[in-house]
């Protein structure tokens, strides 16, 4: 990276993108933005379109690895036309646009900030994300997103069968049954009628189906369940296939010590396939600051930047980062580690059960102080929701004295109920409920820094 070449920012929408070509960054970007933005091109996922990015001869172009499926078509004809592809981090790109004074949700901005970001750091390789390894991480990442679409495409078909259950077989319409040896879910396969492979053969829901009461009165199982249960055993032929394909993925070499790590804390494969394919490689963390910087960036990345939360006693944690991974790890705390039986025997493993174990001892020694301080904090939201009400129509002398008043009343959020903000009381039930789901994420938050910890020890140990 010596002499700067031809750069195009590319900011990329669902069917089009934005088109900024630069060979050098100018010094003033708000204001070459405001004479120039009218003559940033938009060009549409179509033949013309490629040929008009392919004639501005650009050396190299720059994306965010945002949208994947949007942006992973460019980068692939681009790639075919002999044409270099840069990938730099959203959150380094709305640093850098924020400096610069540019304004946000704007793509001519975007493109931009995106071709002066690269000139800028044109010689410091760790201002971009290192993707050689994409050849088996984007597709990692599909396989994930595909299984997550899968899950919702099944969600709603389960509740019309359970429906149709209730009057056609009520004794397993709620049953959870749960995907056997073969992967199948025995409860579809006995309403779809689907042979299973199984070495022995159980026939527990035609044995229940024998004594359920509908058929005895005359109920059948209609054609109508029998076509959803297909409907659901053909999506779990899907996610059985694609986990084979992640299987087959993470037996890469150089996905060892992460699965080694990530089975010693009793995540499985959707749960490792995820995170693997959010940090992999973790050297994409290490850059400028210390040990600590390296951990946040980590952290964020996993949906936990900022949690630094050690009393325990906080109802809510602030938390940025990716949504879907707060909850992929949310659910491996809630199945792996909050269940005795399930949990890993590992030293690593036993650390993570520590800390949850702990935090549920601090809440049920004295759940009657927790439920106070929920209550308080209720109240102090509450105040601060009708204050930021009345500010704009009240001198904030007068906001101050109500505000004063209504710290001592008794009855605070009869006071002030409304439509938009819930401030009933909270029962001691549901502060328990949600303290319960605060520890959860607590120890998820606690597993990514352990996480980090293990990872740095083996690949990178300090010497």
């Amino acid at each position: 990276m010596e002499s700067k070449p031809i750069i195009v920012g590319l900011d990329v929408s669902k069917d089009n993108v934005v088109c900024c070509p630069l060979r050098e960054a100018p010094f003033d970007l708000k204001r070459y933005f405001k004479e120039n933005r009218e003559s940033f091109p938009r060009l549409y996922s179509n033949r013309d379109g490629i040929e008009q990015l392919l004639a501005l001869n650009p050396d190299y172009v720059v994306m965010e690895p945002t949208g994947v499926h949007y942006s992973w078509i460019w980068a692939h004809i681009l790639k075919k036309e002999g044409v270099k592809v840069l990938w730099v981090g959203h959150s380094e790109v709305a640093a850098f646009r924020k400096s610069k004074k540019l304004p946000d949700k704007n793509d001519a901005a975007d493109a931009l900030a995106l071709a002066a970001y690269a000139l800028i750091n044109w010689n410091y390789a760790e201002a971009f994300l290192g993707y050689e390894h994409e050849n088996f991480i984007v597709p990692l990442r599909d396989c994930c997103l595909q299984l997550q679409n899968l899950n919702r495409i099944q969600s709603p078909i389960i509740n019309r069968l359970r429906q149709q259950l209730a009057h056609e077989f009520p004794e397993a319409a709620l049953n959870q049954s749960r995907r056997g040896s073969d992967g199948q879910v025995p409860l579809w396969c006995f309403i779809a009628g689907k042979e299973r492979n199984l070495k022995t053969n159980r026939a527990y829901y035609q044995k229940l189906y024998e004594v359920s009461i509908a058929p005895k009165y005359g109920v059948e199982i209609s054609e109508f369940s029998r076509n959803l249960a297909k409907q659901l055993c053909q999506l779990t032929d899907w996610e059985i296939e694609i986990e084979t394909r992640i299987a087959g993925i993470l037996k890469h070499a150089e996905f060892r010590v992460y699965n080694q790590v990530m089975d010693d804390m009793g995540m499985g494969l959707r749960t490792k396939a995820w995170i693997i394919s959010q940090i992999y490689p973790i050297e994409r963390f290490l850059g400028d600051g210390k040990y600590r910087n390296w951990r946040a960036r980590f952290k964020q990345r996993l949906g936990y930047g900022g949690v630094e939360d050690s009393s325990g006693d906080k109802e809510r944690v602030r938390k940025s980062g990716s949504k879907t991974s707060r909850q992929v790890l949310y659910l491996w705390v809630l199945t792996s580690i909050s269940i005795e039986r399930l949990r890993p025997d590992t030293e690593i493993g036993k650390r993570v059960c520590a800390f949850y174990d702990e935090r549920n001892r601090q809440y049920n020694e004295n759940p009657e102080l927790y439920h106070s301080r929920l209550l308080d904090k209720q109240q102090k939201d509450a105040i601060a929701s009708l204050k930021s009400q009345l500010s704009p129509l009240l001198s904030p002398k007068v906001v101050s004295q109500i505000e004063r008043s209504l710290s001592s009343a008794l009855d605070l959020p009869g006071l002030l109920g409304s439509d938009d903000h819930d401030v009933s009381l909270v029962k001691k039930g549901e502060a328990k409920k949600r303290f319960g789901k605060l520890i959860i994420s607590q120890t998820a938050a606690k597993g990514v820094e352990i996480l980090f910890e293990e990872l740095m020890k083996v690949l990178h140990p300090k010497e």
